[in-house]
Parts: structure tokens; sequence; C-alpha cells
């Protein structure tokens, strides 16, 4: 077991002890906060990194129409929701052509208060990201680096040089108009175990001239999770990373990320969960069938059935595997930090109810 998987293990065991100790207590730790809705708006990408279960995934690799896009906002800006998280469960959001259209939708529309999103960022060219820094909504960009030289980047996303390249010059240009962005910028630098010390390469010289200026750098451990089941050490064999196992993380009551991170997904199926369900297996419902107050309500069966099913400690597969699993029965370090508000399950309802 490396250090990275230890200290993961030694942080699971602890959770451990305090779910079951407020499961025996009754203490239902549900985040109170409903004004973020996920929407993937193309579930396409331009890059096949090992490590990401896009290339494996069944699901269909579309984008949404603007029109399909702007009546689920407005759907739910009915519901209370005024933020909205633009990534893709897998994909680059730049690879829908229109996404400027919806961007600045999000924009222009009254009600919205912001909007979110990661990208690889090795997509758009210099015009988009002149659009890009114009946007008086976006709070929040998080730019995703695989890799820390050339070969790295080229053994880790399956791409080639010509887009490493495309990269390298999108991050200098944005570099030399960092006083005129309006949002906050982060990086995530996900490569392998065996980075340099020192920044030798191109991308790490980049990377430290934005560290520098004051851009934080969020640096991986090269331990990557499992995407539900679907990724394993097989997957990224050669390449000094390390996938965390399917019993990695103590499983016990409803993840949080039900009642948090419920992604329209670019088919306009609604699913419980945003963030490793690549094939919607969770699916609640389908917004080109039924309107999204009926889809998150407490009379949606099959929302409901799925919060009981974790209740009772009964996981579907993708769940099982899943290492993102955030219990209802565990005080997140982030809701404490902030103060938080939390609720209970009946309380969710309730609220999910009002909005109606």
């Amino acid at each position: 077991m490396n250090s990275a998987s230890l200290r993961k293990s030694v942080r699971n065991a602890c959770a451990a002890v305090e779910i079951n100790v407020n499961r025996y207590l009754g203490r239902e730790l549900v985040p109170r906060q409903r004004d973020t809705l996920h929407i993937e708006t193309s579930s396409f990408c331009n890059l096949k990194c090992r490590f990401c279960a896009y290339d494996k995934k069944q699901s269909p690799k579309v984008s949404m129409t603007d029109e399909f896009f702007f009546d689920c906002v407005k759907q739910a800006l009915k519901l209370g929701y005024d933020h909205f998280e633009l990534t893709p469960c897998t994909g680059d959001v730049f690879m829908d052509r229109n996404i400027f259209n919806k961007l600045e939708f999000l924009d222009a529309h009254p009600d919205v208060v912001a909007y979110s999103f990661f990208t690889n960022f090795t997509i758009p060219g210099p015009r988009h990201i002149e659009r890009l820094l114009r946007l008086q909504k976006l709070v929040w960009l998080n730019v995703s680096i695989y890799g820390h030289d050339l070969e790295t980047f080229i053994a880790i996303t399956r791409s080639t040089e010509k887009v490493y390249r495309r990269l390298l010059a999108n991050l200098a240009m944005l570099f030399e108009r960092l006083d005129k962005k309006k949002f906050h910028l982060d990086f995530g630098f996900r490569s392998t175990r065996n980075v340099p010390r020192r920044p030798v390469s191109d991308i790490m010289q980049m990377l430290e001239r934005f560290e520098q200026a004051g851009v934080h750098i969020g640096r991986s451990d090269a331990l990557y999770n499992n995407w539900g089941g679907y990724i394993t050490n097989d997957d990224v064999r050669g390449l000094a990373m390390d996938i965390t196992g399917a019993d990695a993380i103590y499983k016990r009551g409803a993840c949080t990320r039900l009642f948090t991170t419920v992604q329209v997904m670019a088919t306009g199926i609604v699913n419980g969960c945003a963030c490793r369900d690549v094939d919607a297996t969770l699916r609640i419902g389908d917004l080109k069938e039924r309107p999204l107050r009926e889809i998150l309500s407490s009379s949606n069966q099959a929302y409901m059935t799925l919060i009981d099913e974790q209740q009772r400690d009964e996981f579907r597969p993708v769940c099982k595997s899943c290492d993102f699993y955030k219990s209802i029965y565990h005080s997140r370090s982030i809701h404490r930090k902030h103060g938080s508000p939390l609720q209970s399950i009946d309380e969710f309802k309730a609220r999910l109810d009002a909005t109606r």
C-alpha cells in the first residue's frame, strides 16, 4: 500500500466510526443547500484519458440543443435553482460547438446568479478565450492538466503533440490576460507518481508562473478513483498511477450526492448523481417525458426508491464500487468550515416539495 492509499484508509476508518455513531443516534446530515443544478451540455470529449471511463461508457455521446438547455434552465429557476454546474460527467464543455450560446444565455438571464465548470482547455482557440474572459457570471473555472510533460500527456490522454501544443498556447494566452478574468481560476494537475520536484518541462514551468501569480494548483497524489468499477489498475498499467479499490470507502446510509448533485445529462435523462455514473444507472427521470418539477419531487417514486435503497444499505453496482460516496451520517469538513446548514431526509423532502 502506497502512502496515499494508507492515508485514505486511515481517513476511511475514522469516518466509519463517526458514521456508525450518527446512524445509531439518528443524526442525518443532509446539506440544506439546494441552489445548484448540474447540467451536462455535452457528453463528448476530445481526450481518452486512461484513468477515465469516457472510452468505456455505453451512454450516447451527444450535445444539448440550445433550446433544450434554455428550457431546462428556465424550469430549474422556477424551482429555486440559480447556480449551474456545467461540467460533464465525462466530456468537455467546449466539445459543444454552441457552448457560448448557452453561457451567454446564463450571463444575460436576470435570475441566474452564477455558473462554473471544469475543462481540459485543449479545445478553445484565441477568440473563444477572449469571449470567456468577457463572461460576467462565470464564477469558477477549473483547468485539468494531464501529465507533467509531452510524453506523459500523450501517454495519459492518448492524444497528440498538436493538442499538447495548443494547450500550452491557450495557457500562455490566459496567463497574459489574468488581469481581465472575472472568475476564480484553479488548476487540477493530474499526473503520475514520478513528477519531477523541479519544473523542468514547459507545462510545469507554465503552471509555476500561474502559481507565482496567486493561482491555486491542486496536485494529485497519483491515486485515482475507479469510476464506479469501470477503471482498474490494468487500465493504467505502466503509468505509475494507482486506482482505488471497490472497498476503499466505508458505506452506510444514503450518499449526500443524491441530494446535492443531481444532473440533467446531455440526453435529457435526469440522473441521481453527477459524478461517476456515466451510463445513468441512477436515472430518476427524463426531461423529454416529464417536467423537472415532477422529477425532483417526493412523489417521484424512482427518486425516493433510490434514496430508500441506500438508507437500507442497498447500493446499486456503480455505487458499490464508487469511491466518491459521502454518507449523510458523516459530518463533512467543508460544511463545518463554512457553517453550512444541515437537515434530515424528511426535511429535505418537505423543502423539495415546497418549491414545486
